[in-house]
This record gives structure tokens, sequence and C-alpha cells, in this order.
């Protein structure tokens, strides 16, 4: 007898070590993601754990000392940030409009703004402006250009054209969001239903991802330290909607904006990088993470798996295909390496699920009379966020 209680005393012991064991891994996975918001997978065996969705997740390096302007630049974003924010009671949203030259959806456009004069600002930076004649066709876009320049696809010229239209826009002290949108952006939804969702939410919608692949991660350079880490390095959709605030920080930044308009470049020694799809999704992560939404609300289709995202003609214009792109409550990010990783995460607006998109591109202009033919029907379907 004596011997029995011995021994299940000595499994006892052996299970409580084991158990204890475990505990104490589980306490210093839990201590390590506390302090670097990231999980070790070294602490659940390594091996094939250890994969690289989880490496990805390795602890953050050790804080490092920032320059002089890092830290200017980083005082006057926590200064702004911090502020209270205060919204004008004649609160208007500012849609931006960057083309090379005519807007194809004027008409679309008019209906989609019409009985709504006082809430909105429009500017229009169209590239190729001097080599056309008068080309507006509706009095909401009459008048309503900037100063502009050239641009040239993939080159910071892209993102130099949206600082000034930000520039422009943020005059207006009444502009409370900044929308940034193409010749062929349509509208989703109703005025008012895109008012309240932008106006009724603290954030701004900025696509913004880690992307380990090439097209990711891989047109970082070295030459962007110490400012920018390889870690906070990000990549999204130029089409955003930000708050003044962020707005403000995009147009007044120098230290950040230095290194892209530098180092993000075509061509092999700059890994082909491209700044509109890098600089104000990796800035606004460095200066203020939790306040992005990490999805644009400007809805492409890269389902076609090419370098350019899917048009729309006018035989895809139908009530039922603008009513399903309507409805998605989901984000999806694919990385760019051999794994083709996806990941799927739901549209949460003030804490809740919510449809994503208020616009969507790419349209042919040859879809212009089709689509005013249904806004009413297509935009009727939704009536708050």
């Amino acid at each position: 007898m004596g011997v029995v209680r011995k021994a299940a005393s000595t499994r006892l012991m052996g299970v409580a070590a084991l158990i204890s064991i475990i505990c104490l891994s589980v306490m210093g996975a839990s201590i390590a993601y506390l302090y670097s918001g990231r999980i070790p997978c070294q602490f659940f065996g390594g091996g094939k754990l250890c994969s690289p969705r989880i490496r990805q997740l390795a602890p953050m390096p050790p804080p490092r000392e920032r320059t002089d302007e890092e830290l200017a630049a980083i005082a006057l974003a926590r200064d702004m940030l911090s502020q209270p924010r205060v919204v004008s009671p004649n609160a208007k949203l500012a849609f931006m409009f960057l083309t090379p030259g005519p807007l194809p959806f004027e008409k679309l456009w008019e209906e989609f703004f019409r009985g709504h004069e006082d809430m909105y600002s429009v500017y229009v930076h169209a590239s190729m402006r001097a080599d056309l004649k008068n080309i507006w066709r509706t009095r909401v876009f009459d008048g309503r250009e900037i100063p502009s320049k050239k641009v040239e696809w993939g080159k910071i010229d892209m993102v130099d054209a949206e600082r000034r239209l930000l520039t422009h826009a943020l005059m207006d002290k009444n502009n409370e969001y900044f929308i940034l949108l193409s010749e062929s952006c349509i509208p989703l939804h109703s005025f008012d239903y895109v008012y309240d969702y932008l106006m009724k939410t603290n954030n701004s919608f900025v696509d913004c991802f880690d992307d380990p692949g090439p097209h990711g991660n891989g047109r970082y350079v070295n030459k962007m330290l110490p400012e920018i880490q390889r870690q906070e390095f990000r990549k999204g959709s130029q089409w955003f909607a930000v708050n003044r605030r962020h707005g403000l920080l995009i147009i007044a930044d120098s230290v950040y904006y230095r290194k892209f308009r530098d180092f993000c470049k075509r061509g092999e020694e700059f890994h082909n990088c491209y700044p509109d799809e890098h600089y104000v999704q990796t800035f606004l992560h460095i200066m203020d993470p939790l306040s992005i939404s990490n999805w644009s609300v400007t809805y492409v289709d890269w389902s076609e798996g090419k370098w350019h995202p899917r048009s729309y003609s006018k035989e895809d214009i139908t009530l039922s295909k603008l009513t399903d792109i309507q409805i998605i409550d989901e984000n999806v990010h694919v990385t760019s390496n051999a794994e083709r990783l996806e990941t799927r995460r739901p549209c949460v607006w003030n804490g809740k699920k919510r449809p994503c998109y208020l616009f969507a591109r790419k349209f042919l202009p040859e879809t212009e009379a089709s689509l005013v033919k249904l806004f009413i029907n297509f935009t009727s379907a939704t009536h708050g966020p």
C-alpha cells in the first residue's frame, strides 16, 4: 500500500511540475507580448510553428536614439493629436480629385452633391490641364481647379499632388474630412450616408498593412534609416480619407517626406518603390497608428492579379453588381511573397461591423449614363452607417 501511495504521489508531483512549466512558458510569452506587442514563437516549440507568418511577430528591437528633426516632428504631432477635436458647426467634406484632365463622371457627381451645397468643397488637380481647353461640363467642377503640376506615375510627383490638394483644402477651416479620388471613382452611397460615415468617427481611413513580400517590405532600402525602420514600413492603396489633424500632419511633414522623395523611386537600386503606395501609409502608421482604419473607403478590384486593377465597362453596370460592392464588410490583404497569405478583417466603424466602402474605381467613361440612371436606386438602399 505504501509503495502504491508513493508511486501515485510521484505521478502527481510530475504532473504538477509539467503544469508549472507550461504556466511559466505562457506567462513568459504573455510578458513578451505586453512589452513588445508581439508573440515570440520560440515559446511554443519553434520548428514549424516559427513559420514566416509567425517569425514576423518576433520581438521589436530596443528603443533607439532619435535625431533632433525626428523629435521635433514627434513633439509637434503629439501636441496636435492631444488637442480635443473641435468640429465646426458648418463642417464640410473636401472632395479632392487627382486627374490628368477631364472628369468623365461629372454628371454622376452632380447628382451625388445635389441639395448639399453647404456641406462639401471640391478641389481638382488636373496635371494635363495646360494641354486642354475648357473641360468642365457642370457648375460643381467649374472653377474648382487648383494650380497643378505634371504628375508622372510611380514618382514622388503623385505624393506632391496629394499634398498640394490637401494644402488648398485645409485653407478652408470648415473642411473636416479630406477624400482623395481619381477620375475613375464613383460614389456608392448617398451624400448623407457618406457624410455621417466620416463625420461620426475620429478615425482616418488609410489602407495600411505590413507586407513581407517583394512589393511590400522588399521595396524598403536601408538609406531610409534611421528615421524609418524596416519594421515600420507599410504599404496600401493611395486613396485615403483623412481627418483634419492628420491632413495637417501630412502637409507639415518634411522629415519623413524627404526620405521617400530621395529613396523611394523606380529602378532596381531603389527596389522599384512607389511613393504613393507607401508614404502616407508609413507616416501615419508611425505618428498615430491607433487612429487609422487600415482600410481605404474606396473599393478597388484586384481579383485579376494584374499590375492594374480591374476596369468596369458598360456591361458590368447592374444594380446587383453595385449592391454587391456596397455590402462588402471585410477588407482583404494578400502578401506579395510566394506564400500569398490572405488576411480578412471586418470593417469596424465605431465598434460595430459596417460596410467598408463609400466609393469605387476603376469605371470606364462609357459607364456614366448607366450609372446616372441607376444612381437613385442603388444609393437609396442604404440609409445610414
